[in-house]
């Protein structure tokens, strides 16, 4: 747990002082989307090789599907809202 928070803190200072550096940023995202992609794939890997989630893969999938279609749901009626509450009045330049 400390570990974790160490590292996190270390990245947080090392990004403040390299924040300026448009290279390191662009090397640092594009890290950033490779270790990402490595991960899904392990994850991926690791679903597959479970017998049990691969035989409740469908039940799982229509589940998944389900929270999916809710969580969009909940966030166009609350971006919806807030919308109204705080960008009514606004005019764009056109």
């Amino acid at each position: 747990m400390y570990e974790i928070i160490g590292i996190m803190i270390v990245g947080g200072i090392i990004g403040y002082f390299f924040r300026s550096k448009s290279k390191f940023i662009h090397l640092s995202e594009r890290i950033y989307s490779l270790l990402l992609f490595m991960l899904l794939l392990s994850l991926g890997l690791s679903v597959g090789k479970n017998e049990v989630a691969m035989k409740g893969l469908s039940d799982l999938g229509l589940l998944s599907l389900g929270i999916a279609v809710a969580a969009v749901a909940g966030s166009v009626v609350c971006a919806w809202i807030v919308y109204k509450i705080f960008f009514k009045n606004i005019k764009t330049d056109k």
